[in-house]
């Protein structure tokens, strides 16, 4: 009963990242508060939030391991412990899924944005240098 409970709290926080969560990879130490998940795999879309400049293919999270400290629970902190993650990854493109032709305009607009940056920061070093002349 107690591993539905735990199995339940984890999937509602770590289901949007990993699949294979469930109570068979759960081991639970209920006296010394530690709760252990292992060999999960990592779903592909788990690291889009942090919009890095790859799109994972794969990955692994070897184990989980969370140290409930049950008798301070809420005074003390919960750690959580990760081990073994391996991640295959490719660089992301601009433009998922588009044509060759979108891809090129997607660039010529991100080249005239940092044109107009530049030109921006230089008009503005202009108009300091001419305040202080």
């Amino acid at each position: 009963m107690l591993e539905d409970q735990v199995a339940y709290l984890l999937q509602s926080y770590l289901g949007n990242y990993v699949i294979g969560l469930n109570k068979e990879a759960l081991k639970i130490s209920v006296w010394k508060g530690d709760v252990e998940l292992t060999n999960m795999q990592l779903k592909p879309e788990a690291l889009n939030a942090l919009n890095l400049p790859v799109k994972v293919k794969a990955g692994f999270l070897g184990s989980v391991k969370l140290k409930v400290p049950w008798s301070r629970l809420g005074q003390d902190p919960v750690l959580v412990y990760l081990d073994r993650i391996f991640l295959l990854a490719e660089p992301a493109t601009i433009v998922e899924g588009s044509s060759e032709d979108a891809v090129q305009e997607a660039k010529k607009n991100r080249v005239r944005e940092m044109e107009i940056k530049l030109l921006e920061k230089t008009h503005q070093l202009k108009s300091e240098m001419v305040g202080r002349i």
